[in-house]
């Protein structure tokens, strides 16, 4: 199933982050699972689609991680879960 969430940090040195979804969860992530077009960047507070990799028990792990390409009217960057609903209603 295909969730929503936003990019809580991400680390270009490292290529490795953390995305949050609607319920608080935290999702790391890192390069080899974005999909990310030419010229696209991942960073901070960007609204992604991602899958819950179930095949890794350790820890929440996020695969096929795509940056939203969606213009959102979101204001509020201090509360991730305001953002995401917004997103999700528009």
């Amino acid at each position: 199933m295909e969730l929503i969430g936003r990019v809580l940090w991400w680390s270009e040195k490292d290529e490795n982050g953390i995305i949050v979804d609607l319920n608080g969860n935290e999702f790391y992530f890192d390069r080899s699972v974005l999909k990310l077009k030419a010229n696209q960047q991942i960073k901070r507070h960007q609204v992604v689609t991602f899958v819950y990799n179930e095949s890794i028990k350790d820890c929440l792990c996020a695969c096929n991680v795509v940056v939203t390409t969606k213009k959102s009217k979101i204001s509020d960057k201090k509360n991730p879960q305001l953002q995401l609903k917004q997103v999700e209603a528009a």
